[in-house]
């Protein structure tokens, strides 16, 4: 039990690293080819550092394990939207969302549409027991790939009709000893060891699902979600060293709408049925958690509310308060499945 806990320890610190780099060499590849701070947030920085969530679902779609394939994808924009909170913590006083650009709103109400598409096909799946697919790909997990298409050219078009603000976009050049090929060989590295360190994640959390009697949902939910998100974390974390705010918003937003195609993707590789069909219908919990976190983000984002306590903007602190109920409320649901 102790050496399966260490690997997963150690797959995570893996993940970790390489998802620090990834990131880095991701910025360094913006900058060279010329693109914005919006592009390098919400598009290139979200896809990299979603490569954990992406790997370990499809591995567990691989391994006949549905529902952390699932759990991880929804409990992944939990957490992501709990690093909101972390650092609206680390940026000093005042709500962080005071300092990003209303431009994220429609990332956000994008992710809340893909999410609502998922939770709506698992009472469909459930409760009417309509199960439609192509070539053994559920039709709902084609739609989620298609509205994430639609939803990436949108706000493509919107980010070039509303550019951020000036001083966001002119940064100072880190990376002048740094080729472009360097670069692409690094962030090539960087995936090849997060993809390799997410398939071992993924068996070694199924092992201690089984060894501890918890639920794969609560697993999947919560401690593989967790570990797949920690590269999101490192360059939230980077990005608010460098006062960049909105890519450290845009990074979160963006990678929560990536997540949603993890799905598709799982689907894809799940040979035993159809995923959201085979899926419990306990990520509900876990999907209105998420959904509920994102409106009240939305809400400050659009407010501006300049209150604070003990330096966290309230609607930090609500997205926080949020978060632990929903973990408490998945942890109670696995222990008695």
């Amino acid at each position: 039990m102790t050496q399966i806990w260490l690997e997963f320890c150690l797959m995570a610190l893996l993940i970790i690293i390489s998802g620090t780099y990834l990131s880095r060499y991701g910025d360094i590849i913006a900058d060279k080819t010329g693109l914005g701070q919006a592009f390098i947030g919400g598009v290139l920085i979200a896809m990299a550092t979603s490569l954990p969530e992406m790997v370990t679902s499809i591995t567990s779609a691989v391994v006949g394990a549905p529902d952390i394939a699932v759990g991880n994808a929804f409990g992944s924009n939990t957490f992501n939207l709990m690093i909101l909170a972390f650092s609206d913590l680390l940026q000093g006083p005042g709500p962080l969302l005071l300092r990003v650009n209303y431009s994220h709103i429609l990332s956000g109400l994008f992710g809340i549409l893909l999410s609502v598409i998922v939770v709506f096909s698992l009472i469909v799946s459930h409760f009417m027991n309509l199960d439609l697919s192509i070539f053994g790909v559920g039709i709902d997990s084609i739609i989620l790939l298609s509205v994430y298409i639609f939803g990436m050219r949108l706000i493509y078009r919107y980010e070039k009709k509303n550019p951020l603000d000036k001083e966001d976009e002119v940064r100072e050049d880190l990376h002048s000893d740094f080729t472009l090929n360097r670069a692409l060989i690094g962030f090539g590295i960087c995936a090849l060891i997060i993809v390799l360190s997410g398939i071992r994640l993924t068996v070694t959390a199924n092992l201690i699902a089984d060894m501890t009697g918890i639920d794969q949902s609560f697993i999947g939910s919560i401690l593989v979600a967790a570990a797949t998100s920690l590269p999101e974390l490192v360059a939230s974390i980077s990005a608010i060293k460098l006062n960049a705010y909105n890519m450290a918003v845009g990074n979160v937003f963006g990678s929560n709408i990536f997540n949603m195609t993890v799905i598709f993707f799982a689907d894809l590789f799940y040979r035993d049925g159809i995923l959201l069909a085979d899926a419990k219908i306990v990520h509900i919990i876990t999907a209105m958690v998420g959904i509920s976190m994102s409106a009240i983000i939305l809400i400050g984002l659009f407010y501006r509310s300049r209150r604070s306590l003990f330096f966290l903007g309230w609607d930090s602190i609500f997205v926080s308060i949020i978060y632990f109920i929903g973990v408490y409320l998945l942890f109670q649901l696995g222990l008695s499945v």
